[in-house]
């Protein structure tokens, strides 16, 4: 099973965007699994059902951080680097989906009661969001590759 297909599944049986896309790539990048679930539960539905950017951009945003990331605020190369890995996420995930913004991408503004009722009966959370979590772990397994 690829990473893309690991993260669809957990978004699959109930973790969020966020959570579906840390929770494969935590221990690959030293992360303690339940911690950063947890952390990444607020990125859901664009940080709290906002409708803002995707949670699987952001939960990919976050390991191409732990990745690339620096703790010291004098090494600029890391900085540069995290910081280009970051982008690239961007750019690529709206070339593939039309947009980094979650209301965009399922259609529905989801911070409102009545958008957030009409998507779930379309059935959008469960129909195209895999879809996008597999999307953001695809690209993210790329970036992650080209150190």
């Amino acid at each position: 099973m690829s990473k893309s297909e690991k993260a669809a599944g957990y978004m699959k049986i109930g973790y969020n965007c966020s959570q579906a896309i840390v929770k494969t790539y935590a221990a690959e990048v030293g992360l303690n699994e339940n911690e950063i679930v947890k952390m990444a539960s607020v990125l859901g539905g664009g940080i709290g059902r906002t409708g803002h950017v995707c949670g699987a951009v952001s939960g990919a945003a976050l390991i191409i951080g732990a990745k690339f990331g620096s703790t010291d605020n004098t090494k600029l190369e890391s900085k540069y680097k995290v910081y280009q890995k970051g982008r690239e996420l961007l750019e690529r995930f709206a070339a593939e989906n039309k947009s980094i913004l979650c209301s965009e991408i399922l259609g529905y503004d989801i911070n409102t009661k009545e958008g957030l009722k009409q998507a779930r009966q379309a059935g959008v959370f469960t129909q195209k969001c895999p879809g996008f979590v597999a999307s953001a772990a695809r690209i993210l397994e790329s970036l992650l590759e080209e150190a």
